[in-house]
């Protein structure tokens, strides 16, 4: 277990170990070595004490020697817990990194099938149970370990058929151990599985806070009974895991226990004829602080009954198939948009999209419209590369998606859609998230541009203000414009857009209006409009019906076909002459 702790660390960390945990493992074993030797001193005081009056200068000489011990104990100590704490430490940091960089590269559909809850709980709960054992354990272990294998050493020496005695009851032992980490592993299955479920109903129930008080009244209704059952399942699996391994435990300290009996009896049997009772006597002392020693190794170990599904759980993550990367990225010439046969499914026989093939001219400005479920979304993302297309290709400039790397195309695509995902940071860091290295002055001009700067302005800090989680103490109209200058700094040649103004106000909708004409000016522009009224002026328009593509063409020629899209307007229409009418 602890091999596959090592390696499995190793792995997540990407082949890398800090070279300051390999130096504290070794200072914990000189820490062992000082511990282990008194044993030796005590050894040689008791034998000459057994035998007689022991000179000053001897018993002094035994005393400096267990304080020397002592100090050089407690100078490696110092040593190995610093070195240890930081090289494990810096080591999961980098396995953590690694899994935030291996995220970033799976498919958006890999996410949706995971609840929010799970994947938090990969990454900080199972990380910090890996994290702890190689920052808290792996010294302890080493050393808890090393101190019995050396005593042991020592009473082979003293009396080698008592020696080996002494370890005849550990395969039992151990055995049992091996048994009790079956029996947690299989817990700790439950408890992770009842943790996740609890993570996402308390994240479900903040999140959704204003419709429970809405709904739930103050009972909080359904999604509150929901939130105390879960949480009432994460204790009935806390308690389980605590409570079942004690009978083991009780076991496994009798097993460990039984070798120091079974050593006492066999010596007292051989008693005058070849043994004396001054070695059994020393025997029996420094045999008993090995077994206390390897009982308090073996309760160590069960703290590992998380570490296993931790591991298989972080392995599993790892193992998740990224999108694929070219051996080298082709650069596209440029900016036009080819759609060839495209297919798409999130679930195998259900499909999203089903044969789209279209072009889109550099520079051109293009609507997908249609029903709700229809592919919209899913076309826009696949232009993206936030998935790969089942079959068929998309082209930009020529080059297949799949032939240019993600940072080649990430220099190409920007987008902004109307769900805006804001980091907790400052204004001025989310701003420049697709360019870590501009300067204020950039920063600022792209704000004046997506006409964010004024309010801005107005912020406590300026551009300096925290956001607050996913920018909550902004407005809707504030946080699209942020996005929009996001956008505008990344200058990107393509700009996939979903209509940013459809959920706020009418004074935020014009602003935003403004600042995307300027963010679409002299680019590629793929628009998701659920307003039809807003893309009239495209220069094509493409109407998706149930993943295929029904219609295609400008906003004049879509009307006199008097097809799908001509009904869609027609109920847009209707529906903008619609008013609540006062009751008589």
């Amino acid at each position: 277990m602890m091999r596959d702790l090592m390696l499995a660390g190793r792995e997540m960390a990407g082949g890398h170990t800090d070279p300051r945990l390999r130096t504290g493992l070794l200072w914990a074993a000189a820490e062992a070595l000082f511990a282990a030797l008194p044993y030796g001193l005590l050894w040689w005081l008791l034998s000459a004490l057994l035998g007689g009056p022991v000179p000053a200068v001897q018993t002094g000489a035994v005393a400096a020697g267990l304080l020397l011990c002592l100090g050089l104990r407690i100078a490696c100590a110092r040593r190995a817990m610093p070195a240890t704490f930081a090289g494990a430490y810096a080591t999961m940091g980098q396995a953590r990194l690694r899994l935030a960089d291996h995220l970033r590269q799976l498919p958006l559909g890999w996410f949706a099938r995971q609840r929010s809850g799970a994947i938090a709980g990969a990454l900080v709960t199972d990380l910090q149970v890996v994290e702890d054992i190689w920052a808290h354990f792996l010294g302890v272990f080493f050393g808890g370990l090393l101190v019995p294998l050396l005593v042991t050493a020592l009473l082979i020496a003293v009396d080698w058929r008592l020696g080996l005695l002494v370890g005849a009851t550990l395969p039992l032992a151990f055995g049992v151990l091996a048994l009790s980490q079956q029996v947690l592993g299989k817990l700790a299955v439950k408890v992770h599985a009842a943790n996740a479920q609890g993570q996402a109903e308390v994240l479900d129930y903040v999140q959704g806070i204003a419709v429970v008080r809405a709904f739930g009244g103050r009972s909080g209704g359904l999604v509150f009974e929901r939130l105390a059952q879960a949480l009432a399942a994460m204790r009935r699996r806390a308690l389980a895991i605590e409570l079942w391994p004690v009978p083991l435990i009780v076991a496994f300290g009798f097993a460990v226990e039984a070798g120091f009996a079974l050593a006492l009896w066999a010596g007292a049997q051989r008693l005058g004829r070849d043994l004396d009772g001054a070695t059994l006597l020393l025997f029996a002392v420094l045999a008993l602080p090995v077994y206390r020693q390897l009982f308090e190794v073996g309760l160590a170990f069960l703290e590992l009954r998380y570490a296993r599904q931790a591991l298989q759980r972080l392995r599993a993550l790892l193992a998740e198939p990224c999108l694929p990367e070219p051996a080298r990225s082709a650069v596209p010439a440029t900016h036009d948009i080819e759609l060839d046969d495209v297919h798409f499914s999130h679930v195998p026989g259900e499909p999203v999209l089903r044969g789209i093939s279209c072009a889109l001219p550099a520079g051109s400005v293009t609507a997908v419209v249609g029903p709700s479920g229809a592919g919209k979304s899913t076309l826009v993302h696949l232009i993206a590369r936030l998935w790969d297309v089942e079959r068929g290709a998309i082209r930009i400039g020529g080059q297949d998606l799949r032939a240019i790397g993600s940072e080649a195309l990430h220099r190409q695509v920007a987008m902004v859609f109307q769900d805006v995902v804001l980091f907790s940071g400052s204004v001025r860091d989310n701003i420049r998230l697709g360019r870590p290295g501009a300067t204020p002055q950039d920063v600022e001009a792209a704000a004046r541009q997506a006409g964010a700067h004024d309010f801005i302005e107005r912020l406590p800090l300026g551009y300096d203000t925290p956001v607050g989680e996913n920018g909550a103490r902004l407005s809707g109209g504030e946080r699209q414009r942020i996005s929009i200058a996001r956008a505008l700094l990344l200058d990107a040649p393509i700009l996939l857009l979903d209509e940013a103004s459809a959920s706020v106000d009418a004074s935020s909708a014009a602003q935003i209006q403004q600042a995307l004409s300027a963010l679409a000016r002299d680019r590629t522009v793929v628009v998701i409009a659920h307003r039809l009224r807003t893309v009239r002026a495209a220069d094509h328009i493409l109407v998706l019906d149930e993943g295929r593509l029904a219609e295609q063409g400008r906003h004049e020629e879509l009307l006199a076909r008097n097809g799908l899209y001509a009904r869609l307007w027609a109920c847009q229409e209707r529906a903008a002459r619609w008013g609540i009418r006062a009751a008589h």
